[in-house]
């Protein structure tokens, strides 16, 4: 009997490290709030899609998944994933308050020098349907804000 209390005791300590630890990993690591900043829209376009690219980085949350769009995450295990998604329905494309804090990203906290933490992408956009142009985006082209542990993200309900 003594044997088992014993062996219950040390199974209860190993749970509780490797909890313990694992959750002190996930506190440094540093997510963010991702908008892009300034999207330069023509007369009567809306967002028909898009396509981001994560370097160093993984895709933590999307706070928001609009009604008519089709989303695919890649959170591929080398930390370079990327995130799309285009609409079903003419009817579900977008205003631009649609990327104001519209993915949340986990940053790499042992990124290599040579890989350091990036975001690129593509937003598709038309005014007709008929024709399509694509806005290519790099790092600056987008805005961060890191997330403190306890805030839940906001989601943002875009106008239609």
């Amino acid at each position: 009997m003594n044997d088992r209390l014993s062996c219950l005791v040390g199974r209860i300590f190993v749970l509780g490290t490797l909890a313990l630890v694992t959750g002190a990993l996930h506190i440094k690591a540093q997510t963010m709030i991702v908008s892009v900043a300034a999207l330069h829209l023509q007369k009567n376009e809306r967002i028909t899609g898009f396509e981001m690219r994560v370097r160093s980085g993984r895709i933590a949350q999307l706070p928001n998944v609009p009604i008519g769009w089709s989303i695919s995450v890649d959170n591929d295990p080398s930390w370079n994933t990327s995130v799309g998604g285009s609409i079903a329905v003419g009817a579900a494309a977008l205003n631009p308050d649609f990327l104001r804090r519209f993915i949340v990203v986990e940053k790499e906290k042992n990124a290599p020098s040579d890989m350091p933490f990036a975001l690129e992408g593509e937003i598709f956009v038309t005014s007709d349907f008929s024709a399509e142009r694509t806005i290519r985006l790099s790092s600056k082209d987008f805005q961060t804000e890191v997330r403190n542990r306890s805030e839940a993200t906001k989601p943002h309900v875009p106008s239609v």
